[in-house]
């Protein structure tokens, strides 16, 4: 029964892996896997260690130190962009944490409109990557088309 289960799951684009089973990925070999998942670990470390040290309330004098509309305007344009910064560190971090996932279900590096592999340079250059360079293609031209 539990095998079916499996089974059924591994073709399905089912993101939530079943609890306790590790799923090989038949595409790719244990160690570029391996380095793979490393890189993605140390990137998640280096966003958290980065939010860690820098957070967006640093950049907020004293009250009292701000002289002119021109010192608050910058002060709020800083704020700005960390904060923009900061969407964009979420953003990555989530997309990390996906990839991380799909380790557990063996789908990492695994198209997820085809199912297809992903080439392996792309996954070295983007390791969060979800789509095929002729899936993201086909995207794009169906949003230009629109």
């Amino acid at each position: 029964m539990l095998i079916c289960l499996i089974l059924s799951r591994r073709g399905s684009k089912n993101k939530y892996p079943i609890a306790g089973v590790d799923m090989k990925n038949e595409y790719y070999d244990e160690t570029f896997l391996e380095t793979q998942k490393n890189t993605l670990l140390q990137m998640k470390m280096n966003i958290l260690n980065h939010m860690k040290t820098h957070a967006i309330d640093e950049i907020a004098p004293d009250r009292d130190q701000i002289v002119e509309d021109v010192d608050q305007s910058q002060i709020l344009m800083a704020q700005s962009l960390s904060m923009g910064l900061r969407d964009r560190e979420l953003s990555r971090l989530r997309q990390i944490e996906e990839a991380l996932a799909k380790f557990e279900d063996g789908s990492y590096g695994l198209c997820e409109e085809t199912g297809e592999p992903i080439g392996k340079k792309r996954l070295e250059k983007i390791p969060w990557v979800k789509l095929s360079i002729d899936a993201q293609e086909e995207i794009e031209r169906t949003l230009r088309a629109a």
